[in-house]
Formats: structure tokens, sequence, C-alpha cells
């Protein structure tokens, strides 16, 4: 039985670790980004999520370039605004 137990535990953790790890390329208007998750481009080139700069504690909501090792930044959604800890969602993105 502890046995079943713990197969049946790592088969969970794993399946845990393998979906919050994939990336998409689209979300729906009534899904959610929550920090740690990223939406990358189809061809890979950007990536959307949540960051850190360097030596901040802050969290904002920006585009990457995903293929360059730093990084680089290209867009930020709350410049002026940004949120102190890691418990950003975005709840809903509209398309204008």
């Amino acid at each position: 039985m502890e046995g079943l137990f713990t197969t049946l535990l790592f088969a969970i953790a794993l399946f845990l670790l393998v979906s919050s790890s994939v990336a998409v390329d689209s979300i729906a208007a009534n899904q959610g980004i929550k920090d740690g998750e990223t939406i990358v481009s189809i061809g890979e080139m950007y990536e959307l999520g949540f960051f850190s700069p360097a030596n901040s504690k802050n969290r904002y909501l920006g585009i990457w370039f995903k293929k360059i090792a730093t990084g680089k930044v290209v867009w930020v959604a709350n410049r002026e605004v940004p949120l102190p800890d890691k418990t950003g969602l975005i709840i809903q993105l509209h398309s204008f």
C-alpha cells in the first residue's frame, strides 16, 4: 500500500511540474496569467510574463526577447505602478 501511495504521489508531483512549465503562445479572453507563468510567441522570439529588474523586489508585466540570454525587455505594462511582490495576476487581456 505504501508503494502505491509513493508512486501516486510521484506521478502527481511530476504532472504538476510538467504542466506548470509548459509554455503557451496564447490565452483566451477569460483566462489569466499569474506570476511564474509566461506566454511564448510562436517561433519563440518573445516571452510575456512578470519580472523583476536587477536589485528590485518590484514586479512588472512585460515582454522580452526570449532567445537573448539577457532577456532584454522590450515593453512594460505597469512601468509607473509596479507590483510590490509576486502576487500579480492578470485576469483578462483584451485585444483592440
